[in-house]
């Protein structure tokens, strides 16, 4: 079932996510009703990467990433438990970031190069993950969420700031860092 997406400058984003202790069907349905929600969002110039439990008001350390982010048709997605990193590279990146709890804004954010996530998948098995360059800028996204942290900041100056026009190109954002919390 397609959730509300929790936006800023709601409270909520701000909470710390808790350790699932136990995946039960609830917590699979939750899962399934995300991937349902992120693929809902899509819409001409872009995709949902990933959407983390906090953006639809569950406090939980639940996250669905999207398998291939370069095709919009392909809606496999991997669900992870308590993700956590557990290693990562000196080097940053800095690129562009959208959220979906950040509706029409993107910014400029510089993150690890690379990282090793620890987490559980639906059936309680261990997963390790190494990941790289867009995957990896992902996991820190979400694990931020898990967290209270929103990309927006990581985002010093306006001038690292975004929005997107119906063609999907980007132009500077005029005025103010947006008000991320009530």
């Amino acid at each position: 079932m397609i959730q509300k997406l929790v936006t800023i400058p709601n409270k909520v984003l701000r909470m710390k996510s808790r350790r699932i202790g136990y995946v039960d069907d609830a917590i699979k349905q939750m899962a399934s009703d995300m991937i349902e929600t992120t693929i809902n969002w899509d819409h001409d110039s872009e995709i949902g990467a990933a959407l983390a439990a906090i953006q639809i008001g569950e406090p939980i350390k639940l996250t669905v990433v999207r398998n291939d982010f370069e095709d919009r048709n392909n809606h496999d997605f991997t669900s992870l438990i308590n993700p956590e990193i557990v290693k990562h590279s000196t080097e940053k990146v800095s690129d562009i970031e959208g959220c979906l709890s950040v509706p029409g804004i993107y910014g400029r954010v510089d993150r690890y190069l690379k990282v090793k996530v620890k987490a559980e998948d639906l059936e309680g098995n261990e997963v390790r993950l190494t990941l790289e360059g867009f995957p990896a800028r992902v996991l820190q996204h979400e694990i931020d969420h898990m967290n209270g942290v929103i990309f927006l900041d990581h985002i010093k100056s306006a001038k690292n700031l975004f929005s997107m026009n119906e063609n999907g190109k980007l132009s500077p954002l005029s005025g103010d860092k947006p008000k991320v919390d009530e």
